[in-house]
């Protein structure tokens, strides 16, 4: 086959042989331009990005942290609704579907969100601790479409 190959080129004259040749070399280059250097330039600007969103998400997230750090601990504020009333509204007002559970003494709410976004709920978790009620038991669970599940027991303070 090869040997072929050789005897097909041999039996060109010269100006067909360099034709064949700077068809050749430009199929070459070609091939190796979208074939192997803009896929590799591609893939590194999308690890640029992804590096960018990584870095910026960390940035959010320690800043949220450091502000959370400087709050004051909860305060009663001397609130002295119900915590099953201050719970459901807020819950109602931020957009939260509650399944309420059995309450398991005065003062303690226990409750299940099946989806919500995780800032918006630690969002109402920090102002329900600002009211004076804070999470005695929390479980988060993510979900696949980026939501969570929540299971908390709540208790109200005072102090």
């Amino acid at each position: 086959m090869i040997q072929a190959l050789y005897n097909w080129f041999g039996d060109l004259s010269l100006r067909e042989r360099w034709m064949v040749g700077v068809a050749a070399g430009l199929t070459l280059v070609i091939l190796l331009v979208f074939a192997i250097i803009m896929p590799a330039i591609s893939a590194i600007d999308r690890a640029e990005l992804a590096h960018d969103e990584a870095v910026q998400r960390r940035g959010r997230i320690e800043a949220t942290v450091a502000a959370a750090l400087t709050q004051q601990p909860p305060v009663a504020q001397g609130n002295s609704a119900d915590i099953d009333l201050v719970v459901t509204q807020g819950a109602a007002e931020k957009g939260f579907d509650l399944i309420k559970t059995a309450n398991a003494s005065p003062g303690q709410m226990s409750f299940r969100i099946d989806q919500a976004r995780a800032p918006a709920l630690l969002s109402w978790l920090n102002e329900l601790e600002m009211q004076g009620i804070i999470a005695q038991s929390l479980t988060l669970r993510g979900d696949p479409n980026g939501s969570v599940t929540v299971e908390a027991e709540l208790l109200r303070v005072s102090q």
